[in-house]
């Protein structure tokens, strides 16, 4: 019989950091070298302290630790997630925070918090445009289906003009907290290599959407912030490269059989 393998995401000795990157905003990062990329969440302390995406299971004891160097675990009281995925939301842990409510978009509530065992009933949903108000800060959601998922959303914070967009605008590599290089080719053959996106269209749209909040910073959930002066560049390459599915997925041929 042929060997059997599994492939888990539970990367609990990846070295994970914080730092501060504007107006009580943090981003928390660990390098995970199964991909090759850093996997992000994004601290927002204010009156009802925010944190986007929990990390993978594994990670998420090092992440907690890094919310409690800013925030007693108490406090939290949003845990948002942009996407259903693992390593957007696997750190379920947070629902001891004894405040903490989850967000989530209304397609993420409708189809994969409806319906599942042990998945918390009581959550807050958004649609496109609604508004979370945290204190001095207010995070607009932002529908933005198959980008990468039919569920995905995105938050743009309105006061410091502070961009998450999940899986969109990805770089590899541990960089620094805030890029100085353009990685935007970088940025087009992981694409390519991953296959995420069934088609360019959607994600273009989505970026036209993006381009038009000028945002001063972007937070992406893989690599490095990027702020005003770069964004263009990242913006540009989804624009005018190709990077839609192509037969690849993380890395891998996939050959079809004409039948």
């Amino acid at each position: 019989m042929p060997e059997v393998s599994k492939t888990t995401l539970n990367p609990k000795n990846v070295d994970v950091s914080i730092h501060e990157i504007s107006d009580g905003i943090y981003r928390i990062c660990g390098l995970v070298d199964t991909y090759g990329i850093t996997f992000n969440q994004f601290l927002i302390a204010d009156k009802s302290p925010t944190l986007i995406h929990t990390g993978p299971m594994g990670m998420y004891p090092k992440i907690e630790e890094k919310v409690k160097e800013v925030i007693p675990l108490g406090k939290l009281e949003n845990v948002a997630f942009l996407h259903f995925e693992s390593d957007e939301w696997g750190g379920m842990q947070f629902l001891s925070s004894p405040n903490a409510r989850l967000v989530c978009s209304d397609l993420s509530s409708k189809l994969n918090l409806t319906g599942w065992y042990n998945m918390p009933v009581d959550h807050l949903s958004f649609w496109d445009g609604e508004v979370l108000k945290t204190g001095k800060k207010s995070l607009r959601f932002i529908m933005t289906p198959h980008v990468h998922h039919w569920d995905s959303m995105m938050i743009f914070e309105e006061t410091t003009k502070s961009l998450f967009t999940s899986d969109l605008f990805i770089q590899p590599g541990m960089n620094k907290p805030v890029i100085s290089d353009d990685l935007s080719e970088a940025m087009i053959a992981l694409y390519r290599a991953v296959g995420i996106f069934a088609s360019e269209n959607p994600v273009r749209e989505t970026t036209k959407r993006l381009v038009g909040l000028d945002p001063n910073m972007v937070f992406p959930m893989h690599g490095s912030c990027i702020d005003r002066s770069m964004f263009g560049k990242y913006a540009d390459a989804i624009m005018k490269n190709g990077f839609a599915y192509t037969n690849m997925l993380l890395g891998q041929k996939l050959e079809y059989d004409v039948i």
